[in-house]
């Protein structure tokens, strides 16, 4: 008699046995804090490497990089200032990330896509605004939703005026719609084909990004996106499934 498998528990999460056959989108989003150590072009090349041993048989996979470059324009310090300092270290990591890439012929270079979230939100401003609307309202009226934005500021360090908010809100919404299938990535590999899409970051998820893809006030759903309530952290190798987390009980250290 065959033992029937256990259905994971509420807060226990594992690696990814295999990624899907069918064509698919994995993207990181490159925070500027981090894209001097835990995202480097070589920390992002390893995590690639890994990525490609839970690969055994592909339609096509194309990678995107956002680069929170926009974001970061929210900050108190002059918009001239941090756009050279960010406009030197995005075209660093790239440049470095592909030359890596090239070196290996087992790679596509036109697989690999590279965007800010500015450009991001700028193409897809249909779809982003709507969406920037109906969670600002859910927000405005959501006091825990409130209290996790808050908390995540004060975990990343961005502080806690309104412009730290609206940066973690414009971050989780784009997120979010890009789970669920409304984002277009323009990756020039897999040209809107895609049939699962995955965040990969090094680091656990913030507590609001969990909670608004829980609570979904867009009602949006993307069921052939097996990954469409998922989060891939890169540093410790494990799959988070939000509709198996449990935001107060769970350890976001």
């Amino acid at each position: 008699m065959t033992k029937m498998a256990t259905a994971p528990k509420t807060n226990q999460f594992f690696d990814i046995n295999k990624f899907p056959k069918e064509e698919g989108i994995l993207f990181f989003g490159i925070s500027m804090s981090l894209i001097g150590n835990k995202q480097s072009a070589e920390k992002c090349f390893e995590y690639l490497k890994w990525i490609d041993t839970k690969i055994e048989r592909t339609e096509g996979i194309g990678m995107v990089m956002w680069y929170s470059d926009y974001l970061y324009f929210h900050s108190d310090q002059p918009a001239n200032i941090l756009r050279d300092r960010y406009k030197d270290l995005m075209f660093q990591h790239k440049n470095g990330f592909l030359n890596l890439v090239l070196k290996d012929n087992v790679w596509i270079k036109k697989a690999f896509s590279f965007y800010t979230f500015g450009q991001v939100m700028l193409d897809n401003s249909e779809v982003f605004l709507p969406a920037w609307h109906k969670v600002l309202q859910m927000y405005e009226k959501d006091n825990l939703f409130q209290k996790y934005v808050e908390e995540d500021c004060k975990k990343t360090e961005h502080g806690l005026g309104e412009r730290a908010k609206t940066f973690i809100l414009e971050e989780i919404i784009t997120l979010y719609l890009a789970a669920k299938g409304q984002l277009d990535f323009n990756n020039r590999f897999v040209l809107g084909t895609e049939q699962w899409i995955l965040q990969g970051y090094p680091g656990k998820p913030l507590k609001s990004e969990v909670y608004l893809f829980q609570k979904n006030p867009l009602r949006l759903s993307n069921p052939k996106n097996q990954f469409e309530n998922s989060f891939y952290d890169l540093e410790s190798r494990i799959l988070y499934d939000y509709s198996r987390l449990d935001i107060e009980t769970f350890d976001f250290s």
